[in-house]
């Protein structure tokens, strides 16, 4: 034996021991969901018959009334809700196609008619349900198993579609016209009438050894059943639905007529067939399902799901991760399990796993060689040694993503640890190469022409392969990017942590409406299949959606997107799937797309998946006002004075509720805003204005994003007070109204006009008095004024001028020579001079003072210094500052000059020295001034007593208010001279501090 022959045997005995030891288990291909009067699902549990109308609905008729199913939630029609007397039903009959269905109670004496999903109940006696014909009674056939007789031996008829019918009994088989006319007649023996049955209007007998007997107008032919019998069989004819149904043991077939012949086609093995005493079947093909009615223990709905959730073992969740495709119907997982849509069937030995990184990357190249990390390496198990040997990259990290491109370039991220940061490395012809180093792990790695992209947790990165650049695509940086798809049409997609999916076109990232539920906000990956619909795993089911929906709405974000979503009802035995891992999801050459779970690789084909999608007619069933039910019409009159009215809508959907986007807009509210329905499907409004609205309500059904549309009509009547009559006739009373109030407002207006006109005259009068008055004032007040003026004249001419020559004198006789030698007459005569000064420039200040006052605000007409009228103020006071030992500066600049009111200005600046000297001894006294924005601002600064907070308070208050106090009147008058020429003044002093005063004026 060959070393090959021998390595072949030994991995398939470790297989069949494999087999030995671990249970090869896939899901069944059905699933089952009972509803039962016990889970407070159905109103009662004995069921006899099941159809579905031309709308969807189910029907199923009950011992407590006539139950409608829309697929997620059963209405029941009985004596609580209805007219009805009696609650037992048994058989539906009537015509699907012409959506006119009929059942009679079992008193038969209430007729149930049901048409647009809804019931209308009808005083009426039921059919003949016995035809008499040859000294027999042949009683009127409902299907099988029969819910009237149980006698097999007892004759029946049955009526055909085409209004003939068939009289049958265990002796011959008779076919007569609607006028009972025999149109052929055919002796056949039977024992058990039940075992006929009408398809394709043939009538049929099925033998207890499975020979098929087929009756025509023309005669009788025999064929053998394809399935053995042996007896072992029960028959159920859907008489209305004309589905035929056969169980042997609990194998449930679908007799059909197929190319010439009438066969047996499987349905379901369902193992508590023979335990469950059913009664009615129903096989929903286009939804597949299959409705089992039960005599004692409710409904039953067998679902066939397309999707296979294949594991190991049942006892125990198996979580995968990263799966590489290994054949045209296989995947190889990390751990080295390979999967087909059935089973395992095979596995490698690879090196354990110790860490999660080791199981979520696996790659397969050119050569089938298989690419993995295993303890801070990447292994390469060789195809040609059978995987038994293997070629080993050390990096000293954990090798996070592993990505093989199209030139046979194997590329490595590593994952960032304590003492390393993230990395990526190319191998080639087994040559090891850095490309760059990263702060955030690589999450995914793709490649689109020269261009590898890199999936990260803080965004989206490009590297040139051309030049070797690395850059960061802006406006990605708050994403954490889980997957990188390439669709057919190039497109680059990208599935993230809580921010959904995105397409990264033209150097733009568009993102995507999620579902309801927020489900997509965590989306692990994308896959396309060939009918060009993207399959995209979450942690809350898998998700179907168009991909030219999602490409048109981001170029329109005003379009729709319908998101079809699968769960554990439709085959997986969790609704988590996995993600975080390259690759994370699979499209097979079979054509089967597979992805990792928390417990099993699911197995699909997209061709073989029809998805439930919501179908296209609304339906009102019931309409509440002020909690009286109304029959629901295309137009509703509502009550003038309604509190609450209540729409309830039916939609018949067989799928996840959760696929179901139900609205609805009420017009002439005030907003164009579509409403989402609650779970119960009801909208509410409350006291409408009268008028006319349109209530529509719409549902999204299916991937072309188109809307089925259900439009209602309510009318709310107005009162008279609230009619367009009633509106006028208040129009026109106003109006006259109005017109009324205008008149006797003018009739006023002229009577008031008239006393008006008295009153101005008297006004008048007196107004001219007063004017006269006013003049003889302002003629006073000119005569005080020249008086005044005259004063000052005189004071000038007659107290001035000998003041002046008084000041001479005493001065000339100072400087005579015989008064020097006298020291106390020198004494005396230079303290009289000094007082004779004194008194003439007080006389001086106060006759500017008085001619300030007449002139008012007056600006020179010529500038001057203000150093030299400083200087003038000073020499007054140099001998009494001498006499006070006081030094007198003047630190004002020599080539200022001003144009302010000079006269305002010298007496200002006399009573500052003059204060000054008065309050200072021993100390100095200086005069500085500056300039700024034609602000003069002269300060006068002294060391002398200071002056208390309550005085420099007072002045600055009088400032402001001027009411005089028995204080300095020298700064009374500079203060008084200061508002009159709109300047300021500005004190800062403390006792035995000195003062400082601060002068604002104007100066040009």
């Amino acid at each position: 034996m060959s070393k090959i022959t021998a390595f072949v045997s030994f991995r398939y005995c470790c297989f069949l021991l494999l087999l030995a030891t671990t249970k090869l288990i896939c899901q069944e291909n059905y699933t089952v969901r009972w509803y039962t009067a016990d889970n407070n699902e159905l109103y009662q549990n004995s069921i006899s018959a099941i159809i579905q109308d031309k709308h969807h609905f189910i029907w199923m008729t009950t011992e407590n009334g006539i139950v409608r199913y829309d697929g997620n939630n059963f209405l029941v029609f009985n004596s609580s809700n209805t007219t009805l007397e009696h609650n037992r039903f048994k058989d539906i009959f009537g015509s699907i196609e012409k959506d006119s269905l009929t059942s009679f109670n079992e008193s038969r004496d209430q007729y149930v008619f049901i048409k647009n999903a809804k019931v209308q109940i009808i005083k009426k006696d039921g059919p003949t349900y016995n035809i008499p014909r040859n000294g027999k009674h042949f009683f009127l056939h409902d299907g099988l198993p029969s819910n009237y007789t149980v006698n097999k031996h007892d004759p029946f008829y049955i009526r055909l579609p085409s209004g003939n019918l068939y009289f049958l009994d265990t002796e011959k088989v008779e076919l007569c016209d609607s006028k009972m006319k025999t149109i052929s007649k055919t002796t056949f023996k039977s024992n058990n009438v039940f075992n006929f049955f009408i398809i394709d209007n043939s009538l049929y007998y099925l033998a207890d050894n499975g020979e098929l007997h087929c009756f025509t107008k023309n005669g009788i032919s025999s064929q053998k059943l394809n399935i053995p019998l042996n007896g072992h069989h029960k028959l159920y004819w859907n008489i209305t639905t004309r589905q035929v149904f056969l169980s042997v043991k609990n194998k449930i077939y679908s007799l059909k007529f197929l190319n010439g012949k009438l066969k047996a086609e499987f349905i379901v093995d369902y193992k508590d067939l023979k335990t469950s005493n059913i009664i009615a079947i129903y096989y929903d093909q286009n939804n597949k399902k299959l409705y089992l009615g039960s005599g004692t223990n409710g409904l039953c709905v067998i679902s066939f799901p397309s999707f296979k959730t294949i594991t190991k073992n049942t006892e125990k969740s198996e979580v995968y991760y990263a799966a590489q495709p290994f054949s045209d119907s296989t995947v190889i997982t990390s751990e080295g399990f390979i999967f087909n849509n059935k089973k395992i069937i095979d596995s490698i030995h690879f090196p354990k796993s110790a860490f999660l990184d080791e199981k979520i990357s696996i790659a397969l190249d050119d050569e089938k060689n298989i690419w993995i990390g295993r303890d801070m390496k990447v292994l390469c198990l060789l195809k040609k040694s059978g995987y038994k040997k293997h070629l080993s990259y050390p990096f000293g990290q954990n090798a996070k993503t592993l990505f093989i491109d199209n030139n046979k370039t194997i590329w490595v991220s590593l994952n960032k640890d304590i003492l390393h940061q993230p990395k990526l490395y190319s191998i080639k012809k087994g040559i090891v190469k850095l490309e760059g180093v990263f702060k955030n792990n690589i999450n995914y790695i793709a490649k689109l022409n020269h261009i590898l992209y890199l999936a990260t947790n803080s965004g989206l990165f490009e590297y040139d392969l051309t030049t070797k650049k690395i850059s960061f695509i802006k406006g990605s940086e708050k994403i954490s990017i889980r997957s990188i798809f390439i669709d057919s049409k190039q497109k680059i997609w990208l599935t993230t942590y809580e921010k959904g999916f995105f397409l990264y076109s033209d150097h733009i990232l568009h993102s995507f409406p999620t579902d309801e539920e927020n489900y997509l906000n965590s989306a692990h990956c994308i896959i396309e299949d060939k009918k060009g619909f993207f399959w995209i795993s979450t942690n809350k089911g898998l998700f179907q959606v168009s991909r030219q929906a999602l490409v048109k709405y981001s170029k329109n974000k005003n379009t729709v997107i319908y998101y079809h979503q699968y769960n554990k009802s439709d085959g997986f035995l969790i609704n988590e799937f996995n993600g975080g891992c390259q690759p994370c999801g699979n499209l097979l050459k079979n054509n089967d797309i597979v992805f990792p779970s928390m417990n099993g690789l699911v197995f699909f084909n997209p061709d073989k998946v029809s998805p439930l999608l919501p179908g296209k007619e609304l339906f009102i069933d019931k309409v509440v006002l002020d909690q009286k039910i109304l029959f629901p019409k295309d137009t509703l009159i509502l009550q003038n004075n309604f509190q609450r009215v209540d729409f309830l809508v039916s939609y018949p959907y067989h799928g996840n509720p959760k696929n179901l986007t139900i609205e609805a807009k009420m017009d002439r509210i005030g907003s164009d805003h579509w409403e989402r329905l609650k779970a119960d499907k009801s909208i509410s409004f409350t006291t409408l204005p009268p008028g006319t609205y349109t209530l529509t309500f719409r549902s999204l059904s299916g991937f072309e994003t188109n809307y089925a549309y259900k439009k209602v009509v309510l009318v709310v009547p107005a009162k008279f007070h609230q009619t367009i009559w009633f509106t006028i006739l208040c129009w026109i009373l106003a109006i006259a109204f109005v017109i009324c109030l205008w008149f006797i407002r003018l009739y006023y207006l002229k009577i008031k006009s008239l006393k008006l006109e008295e009153v101005i005259a008297k006004k008048t009068k007196k107004l001219a008095a007063t004017v006269k008055k006013l003049e003889i004032t302002e003629n006073n007040l000119k005569q005080e004024i020249k008086q005044h003026e005259m004063l000052v004249k005189s004071m000038s001419h007659d107290i001035k001028s000998p003041l002046k020559f008084l000041s001479s004198s005493i001065k000339h006789l100072f400087e005579n020579s015989t008064i020097q030698e006298d020291p106390k007459l020198k004494q005396q005569l230079g303290t009289l001079q000094t007082s004779t000064s004194q008194l003439y420039e007080f006389v001086e200040n106060l006759i500017k003072y008085s001619s300030i006052f007449i002139e008012g605000k007056k600006l020179e007409d010529e500038c001057y210094s203000l150093h030299e009228l400083i200087e003038e103020s000073i020499q007054i006071f140099e001998k009494i500052a001498e006499a006070e030992n006081n030094i007198i500066a003047n630190n004002v600049p020599k080539g200022l000059f001003v144009k302010t009111n000079k006269k305002a200005l010298s007496i200002i600046i006399h009573n500052l020295i003059d204060n000054a000297i008065k309050n200072t001894k021993n100390g100095r006294i200086a005069l500085l001034c500056t300039t700024q924005n034609n602000i003069l601002n002269l300060k006068i600064i002294d060391n002398g007593k200071g002056m208390s907070k309550e005085l420099i308070d007072y002045y600055h208050n009088f400032y402001k208010n001027p009411i005089s106090k028995n204080y300095h009147l020298g700064l009374h008058m500079i203060i008084e001279l200061l508002i009159l020429i709109e300047g300021n003044i500005n004190i800062k002093s403390g006792i035995d501090k000195g003062t400082t005063i601060e002068i604002m004026v104007e100066y040009t």
